[in-house]
C-alpha cells in the first residue's frame, strides 16, 4: 500500500508505518507545494469576529430622558390706539376777513389794470378806439364784460358832478372857468365795488368854478 507524501506527514503514528514507499519526485514537489498553499490559505485567511451577544435588559445603560425644549410665544402686540381725527379747524372771523381782504386787494388790482388800459385805448375827445388801437379793443371790452358778470362795478367819474359822498379821494380842488359846479375833471384811479362792498377808493381831480374876483381878472 502506497501513502502519499501529504499522508504519511499527517499520519498520527508515523512510527507504523514500517517503510516509506518510493514516491516520484514530481509528484512530492507537486504534494508539497499543495500543502505549502492550504497552509498559507489557513495562516492568512482572517478569523471571522465573534457575533455581538445579544445585551439583556439589566445590562443597557438607562436611558436618561431629554428635557423638551418649549419655546416661549411672545404675547400678541397690542393694537395701536387708533387716534381721534382732529376736527378741522374753523375759521375765525379774524382769517376769514383777511382772506376776503386779500382777494379784493386782487380784484382792485385786476380792474384798475383793465380801466388804465380802456384809457388808452379810447380817444377822449371821441370816445372812439384809436385807430392803431382797434384790434385789442374787443380784447379790453371782453375784460371789462367779464368783471361786470363777476359783480364788480369800475367807475372814475370823470365829467360827473362831484359829491362829498362818492367813494373818492381828492388830491386837488383846481378852478375851471367851464364848469358851473364842482366836477370831476380827472381820475388817476377808478373807484371799485363788488357786490356792494367798496374794495378801491377812487383818487380824482375836481374841478371847482372860479371866485368872482378870478372872474373879474
Amino acid at each position: 500500500m502506497q501513502y502519499s507524501l501529504l499522508a504519511q506527514l499527517m499520519a498520527r503514528d508515523p512510527r507504523k508505518v514500517v517503510r516509506f514507499p518510493d514516491v516520484p519526485l514530481d509528484q512530492a514537489l507537486v504534494s508539497l507545494q499543495q500543502l505549502q498553499d492550504a497552509i498559507q490559505e489557513l495562516l492568512g485567511a482572517p478569523m471571522p469576529p465573534p457575533s455581538p451577544e445579544p445585551a439583556s435588559i439589566g445590562s443597557m445603560p438607562p436611558v436618561v430622558p431629554v428635557p423638551a425644549v418649549i419655546e416661549e410665544t411672545p404675547p400678541p402686540a397690542e393694537p395701536a390706539p387708533l387716534s381721534e381725527p382732529k376736527p378741522e379747524p374753523v375759521p375765525t372771523a379774524t382769517a376769514a376777513s383777511e382772506s376776503l381782504d386779500a382777494v379784493s386787494g386782487l380784484l382792485a388790482g385786476l380792474a384798475t389794470q383793465v380801466w388804465r388800459a380802456r384809457n388808452r385805448i379810447i380817444d377822449p375827445e371821441t370816445g372812439e378806439p384809436r385807430e392803431e388801437m382797434k384790434k385789442i379793443h374787443r380784447h379790453v371790452d371782453g375784460a371789462f364784460e367779464t368783471l361786470a358778470q363777476m359783480g364788480l362795478t369800475i367807475n372814475d367819474w370823470v365829467k360827473q358832478p362831484y359829491d362829498a359822498g362818492l367813494p373818492v379821494k381828492v388830491l386837488t380842488f383846481q378852478p375851471t372857468s367851464d364848469v358851473q359846479r364842482d366836477t370831476v375833471l380827472e381820475a388817476v384811479r377808478p373807484s371799485v365795488i363788488w357786490k356792494e362792498r367798496l374794495l378801491q377808493m377812487g383818487e380824482v381831480i375836481v374841478g371847482i368854478p372860479p371866485s368872482a374876483e378870478e372872474k373879474t381878472q
